[in-house]
């Protein structure tokens, strides 16, 4: 009798031990990544023109390259960090757009390539022709640089950036080592074969970096 009671303390206790890991488990996307808001929507739109829209799905079509696929990593659509190191959040959007560069004089936003740039071929006129004939190939990612006490949100932002050709399939927020110090960064993080890649800002300009090579 004796014995029974102590497996049945042991079999107890299994139980709750790992019912409070579980519990004290990540419950991913809304606990990792922050929720969108609910007028990101009209925020875009009213930032980068109407040519942009929120990408609060993953596409249907399955390809590896700039759409994640169904079964793959959490699809994020909006993450805020600090950038750029000023102390004010700026917001990272995940959206789609055929012609990323039909209104970028009319609302004052920069369409830039960091991953080609890298390579030496940076002039967004020419790479964004790239997938400009697949309409599931639309992804872009949106910076809003935020000023003042409103940030992101302020009506006239510090800087509007829409960065295309970048190759996740999942985002989140990282760092970089630069000039000997910690900055935030853009993780790009890809289902295959593995690969995970950074944008940081450098003081100047948004860069593209292997950060299994390092900086």
């Amino acid at each position: 009798m004796r014995l029974i009671r102590i497996a049945w303390l042991f079999i107890v206790l299994f139980f709750v031990t790992w019912g409070w890991i579980l519990w004290k488990a990540p419950k991913g996307q809304a606990e990792d990544h922050p929720q969108p808001p609910a007028d990101l929507a009209e925020v875009v739109q009213k930032q980068f023109g109407a040519c942009f829209e929120v990408a609060a799905v993953r596409s249907a079509v399955k390809v590896n390259y700039l759409h994640p696929k169904e079964d793959g990593l959490p699809w994020v659509t909006f993450l805020t960090a600090d950038l750029d190191g000023d102390g004010v959040e700026d917001a990272i959007i995940v959206a789609r757009c055929k012609t990323p560069l039909a209104d970028e004089g009319s609302h004052n936003y920069k369409v830039i390539d960091p991953y080609y740039t890298n390579y030496g071929y940076g002039n967004p006129r020419i790479t964004a022709q790239f997938n400009s004939a697949d309409p599931y190939r639309q992804n872009v990612v949106l910076v809003i640089m935020g000023a003042g006490k409103e940030a992101w949100r302020a009506a006239t932002p510090k800087a509007k950036f829409v960065m295309i050709n970048l190759p996740f399939d999942s985002l989140s927020i990282t760092r970089v080592t630069l000039r000997k110090r910690q900055v935030p960064a853009i993780s790009l993080i890809e289902d295959e074969p593995g690969l995970t890649s950074a944008v940081y800002w450098d003081g100047k300009k948004y860069r593209w970096s292997d950060t299994a090579s390092g900086q």
